[in-house]
């Protein structure tokens, strides 16, 4: 009965490992959130969707989020992804890692690296905390 209720938790503990990780509870609005995570993309700003809400950073080296790069063996690109139709936000990133072989100019997509991810949310949780305090008076009114 014992190894049945360890097997269960041990279950339940992987399949909890799978859910998106992000910052929750974004109370900010969310131009200030799309100018923030534009500002902190690791690579620079590549592109973004038709709403604003995914954004996608240029190469970077995966061994340093501050040097973009095109030709590192080891290169990186991040999705940020900021969801919900109203505040709370929930802010998402998704780093995919490319390896290109020494003697090849090709790269070889790796996947997703989870810590990478973490490292992009920290910085951007960051950045969201030590935003200097803008004055919106309209957003920011209110009522009751």
């Amino acid at each position: 009965m014992r190894t049945i209720a360890v097997a269960m938790c041990a279950t339940f503990v992987v399949s909890g490992c799978a859910t998106p990780t992000g910052i929750k509870d974004v109370m900010l609005p969310l131009a200030v959130v799309r100018k923030v995570v534009m500002e902190n993309v690791p690579g620079g700003l590549s592109k973004q969707s038709m709403n604003g809400r995914e954004i996608l950073g240029q190469y970077f080296n995966a061994k340093n989020l501050d040097e973009p790069s095109d030709t590192a063996l080891d290169r990186a690109r991040a999705k940020i992804s900021i969801l919900g139709s109203r505040r709370p936000y929930l802010i998402t990133a998704t780093v995919y890692r490319e390896r290109r072989s020494k003697d090849s100019k090709r790269y070889r997509k790796l996947g997703e690296d989870p810590r990478l991810a973490q490292q992009v949310l920290k910085r951007v949780k960051e950045a969201l905390a030590n935003r200097p305090a803008d004055i919106n008076v309209i957003d920011d009114f209110r009522a009751f």
